[in-house]
């Protein structure tokens, strides 16, 4: 996917074709609205805000002009500060893959190595979540992590992924003109 789209940097997206469920926005266009976690959208003014399932309005976002809506999860930050309690099934620590967001135009994107004895154990979703308080970030969230978590530079991976890593459906990424 990376060659395809002339990608200069890449990380895994939110894996949206592994389920049926999940608010999916491309480039502006709404291919799926049903919400079951925390979306992430980006809206065609830069801006990058996350939302619960219940705070999350489809109407609301595509008026606004979202341009790009990720489902997986969860939202890392709350009002730019750190989250310590997660709900979601994959507490313990796991290679992680993820977005932050400083201002329009400025993002951070992690990935983190895991289940390698010796080499990386992964992080918990509190780690993650203060890594990007950390990092300074106004708001983050977590996309698909395990086997999947991956980071390519130039072409190259940036990163050991778990197993050798594993296809995925979509990506996020940043491209040369």
């Amino acid at each position: 996917m990376t060659a395809d789209n002339n990608a200069l940097l890449a990380v895994t997206g939110d894996y949206y074709g592994a389920r049926a469920k999940g608010i999916v926005i491309r480039n502006g266009k709404l291919y799926r609205d049903t919400s079951f976690a925390d979306i992430c959208v980006l809206f065609a003014d830069g801006v990058m805000e996350t939302y619960t399932k219940t705070e999350f309005s489809i109407d609301s976002a595509m008026e606004r002009r979202a341009y790009q809506a990720w489902s997986f999860g969860p939202r890392l930050l709350d009002n730019g500060k750190p989250i310590e309690e997660f709900t979601d099934s994959v507490k313990r620590k796991n290679p992680r893959c993820a977005i932050g967001y400083y201002e329009p135009g400025h993002y951070c994107l992690v990935v983190v190595d895991g289940r390698q004895p010796g080499y990386s154990v992964g992080m918990t979703l509190a780690e993650l979540s203060r890594l990007f308080f950390d990092l300074g970030c106004k708001t983050a969230y977590n996309l698909d992590g395990g086997q999947t978590a991956m980071m390519i530079f130039e072409g190259k991976p940036v990163n050991q992924a778990y197993n050798g890593g594993r296809q995925c459906s979509d990506i996020i990424y940043f491209g040369r003109k």
